[in-house]
This record gives structure tokens, C-alpha cells and sequence, in this order.
């Protein structure tokens, strides 16, 4: 939450002097992005995870950009598994990896070597888990917005 308001994964007032407060506490930046420049990847490998309400309109979209493999699929209802696998099979791409035999399953997806980055359509509370996580393994992380709910939130993705 980051104005006062209801905070949607908890479902509990925040006050905005909470905002505030957590705004003007020190935090060390160890990294800074300016001027950065990741290595150029010819093919992206992507993981993608959740396959709910927008999932499956990302998940054809990526499927007409150039230079994108999709390496594996994630969600927890296996129905929505099969509608991921039916939108790539539609695109003509070959079948890939699924996972989404436990809540923890994009865990393993993210711990694999043949994927670049995680591109994640989840639940707001997934959303600095689920990049933090990926990030630690050396992936890069995409989510839709918003990245995180909460400043200190925003400092450990800063500070991964």
C-alpha cells in the first residue's frame, strides 16, 4: 500500500502517515540501475506464470514477438495449464514444461538454467515474491503493475 487506503493483501486500513513514515526511513541503495545495460540476449527464454483473468492475452502476445522462447508455463489450476498449452500450440510453437502441481511450483521453474527471465500475470501479493525470488536465481523479472504494494516492498527489489 503505498497511500493510505485499504491494503488489498491484507485486507487492513493504512493509515497515509504509515506511508509517510515508511518513506522517510534510511535505506541503503547498494545498486544503482542508471547507466546500466543488461547483456544483449539474441532469443529471450521465458518462464511465464499465471494463466488467470489477463494470462492468457500476454501469453499470446509474447507468442508473436520475435526472438522470445517459451521455455515453460505455470499456474495452479490445471485447467488453465491446458488453456496455456492450447494458446502456444495455436501459435505453432512446441510444447513446454508446466508446473502448477503445488502453490510453491514457479519455485522450480525459476531455479532452471534455461530460462532468462520470469514474466509473471499473478495476484498483486505474488507480484515482489515471485520477482524476488526469480531474481536471486539470476533471472530477470517482469510482472504487470504494479511491482510491489509496499515502500519496503520497493527497497528489496531495489536492493536484489
Amino acid at each position: 500500500m503505498l497511500a493510505g487506503g485499504v491494503d488489498s493483501c491484507k485486507n487492513i486500513e493504512v493509515p497515509f502517515s504509515a506511508t509517510l513514515k515508511a518513506a522517510s526511513e534510511k535505506h541503503e541503495q547498494r545498486f544503482n540501475m542508471s547507466g546500466y545495460g543488461a547483456p544483449k540476449l539474441d532469443t529471450v527464454r521465458i518462464g511465464f506464470i499465471g494463466l488467470g483473468n489477463r494470462g492468457p492475452s500476454s501469453l499470446k502476445r509474447l507468442t508473436l514477438l520475435e526472438g522470445v522462447e517459451i521455455k515453460a508455463i505455470c499456474d495452479i489450476r490445471k485447467e488453465r495449464l491446458i488453456l496455456g498449452e492450447s494458446i502456444l500450440e495455436e501459435a505453432g510453437l512446441p510444447p513446454v514444461k508446466t508446473y502448477g502441481d503445488t502453490e510453491d511450483a514457479w519455485k522450480q521453474m525459476c531455479e532452471r538454467d534455461d530460462i532468462d527471465l520470469i514474466y509473471q500475470v499473478t495476484p498483486w501479493r505474488l507480484h515482489t515474491p515471485v520477482s524476488l525470488y526469480a531474481m536471486e536465481h539470476g533471472k530477470h523479472a517482469a510482472s504487470e503493475m504494479p511491482a510491489a504494494l509496499t515502500i519496503e516492498d520497493c527497497w528489496k527489489l531495489v536492493e536484489t
